[in-house]
């Protein structure tokens, strides 16, 4: 039988700081702007004064006017993250990586290989991690990958929670829960639910299928079979520096046209970024890739200030790095676009709702193009491309 642990470090970015600074330990901290901004992430000590994320910063400072603010610092959470994954890979190397503060662990062989139980090597990974990096981290230990994030997420702060492999004892607990719980249930969806009358799990477990496909469309079934307790997705290894979202092309014929070539890697970000967004993720690191003719391959990286899922914000960093990796007067073979330092559920500081506009535009041309064509909208890099198509010989 399987045994999975869903790991989630608790508070993270507050405890980062707490952890790098013995000064700020036991006080109320936020990370966040310094003068303007939204909390990023809140100490269990700010909690207690209602501070949550995302809240802005000044309405923080009014609930607790000792609280201390820190600026961002996420290469040293991503620091403080391959930590705690280098930690998990000492038990198993069956670990699946989902973001930069959580993840899974298969440690169904665990018996047989460490002679210990589950159990006790969950407990004991939670103990290192508090030992070692000063951070706490909540654990859920079950059969599956949704009962183990769920018990993993809710209950917490530093905390092991194992739900036996009982198939009534898992339905007790799963469905009376709030139907935020089941994956891929976000605010708008959550909503919706509720006004059908569906608030709790054990109700959409009973839905029949076609009244579910109207209510939430094509993954109705999966969500049904999620509801129902139906879990078979196995924990997938996915090494930190492997966790990406990547897309390449060859171009038909060899070009030396910047505007051409940085087009294109517009394009590919275009699609990348869909995907981040569709799985509920956010990204900081942009990776360039070109290939000359002679088959020679240059790259570049650069790393945004804070996590995004909105494309608009990538086509900077992308134009940048192909400027200084294309340092050769050789025609370009290849392009490719990485989006890796993969974040999960992380609130932009955006105080006057900027870059929410900016995602909010990008899911409407993304919806407009799925409903009517790619060829209905398209942004300038995509007329240029169509363009250069129509012109080749």
């Amino acid at each position: 039988m399987r045994c999975i642990v869903h790991f989630d470090a608790d508070a993270f970015f507050a405890s980062v700081e707490q952890a790098a600074d013995r000064s700020l330990r036991g006080k109320p901290v936020v990370v966040g702007g310094l003068h303007r901004g939204i909390v990023a992430s809140a100490s269990y000590e700010a909690r207690k004064f209602g501070i949550y994320t995302p809240m802005p910063v000044s309405r923080a400072r009014r609930l607790c006017p000792k609280l201390i603010v820190v600026p961002v610092r996420f290469d040293l959470y991503e620091q403080f993250s391959a930590n705690i994954f280098g930690l998990a890979d000492e038990i198993t190397p069956v670990v699946e990586k989902q973001g930069v503060d959580e993840g899974y662990l298969d440690l169904t062989g665990t018996r047989a290989c460490l002679k210990r139980e589950p159990d006790e090597v969950a407990e004991k990974f939670r103990r290192d991690v508090k030992d070692w990096l000063k951070v706490t981290i909540s654990q859920g230990l079950a059969r599956t990958k949704l009962l183990s994030q769920i018990a993993s997420k809710l209950n917490k702060p530093d905390l092991l929670t194992i739900i036996p492999p009982d198939e009534e004892r898992e339905r007790a607990f799963l469905h009376p829960l709030p139907v935020k719980w089941l994956p891929g249930i976000g605010p708008t969806t959550d909503r919706l639910m509720q006004s059908a009358g569906l608030t709790r799990i054990g109700q959409v477990a009973q839905m029949p299928l076609d009244w579910l496909t109207e209510l939430v469309g094509s993954g109705a079934a999966q969500l049904r079979d999620f509801a129902r307790n139906i879990d078979d997705r196995p924990v997938v290894t996915a090494r930190p520096e492997a966790l990406s979202y990547g897309h390449q092309e060859t171009f038909g014929e060899d070009t030396t046209d910047f505007a051409l070539i940085d087009a294109k890697l517009r394009q590919l970000t275009d699609e990348a970024m869909s995907r981040v967004r569709a799985d509920g993720k956010q990204i900081r690191t942009v990776t360039v890739k070109i290939r000359y003719t002679d088959m020679d391959e240059h790259q570049g990286q650069m790393s945004l200030p804070e996590p995004t899922d909105v494309e608009m914000q990538v086509y900077p960093l992308v134009t940048q790095i192909l400027r200084r990796i294309w340092d050769r007067r050789v025609r370009i073979r290849m392009v490719q676009v990485k989006l890796s330092n993969v974040y999960s559920g992380f609130s932009q500081l955006d105080l006057f709702g900027v870059r929410q506009r900016q995602r909010d535009l990008a899911i409407a041309c993304e919806n407009i193009r799925h409903r009517f064509g790619n060829n209905a909208l398209m942004r300038a890099h995509d007329w240029m491309l169509k363009k250069a198509v129509s012109c080749e010989p």
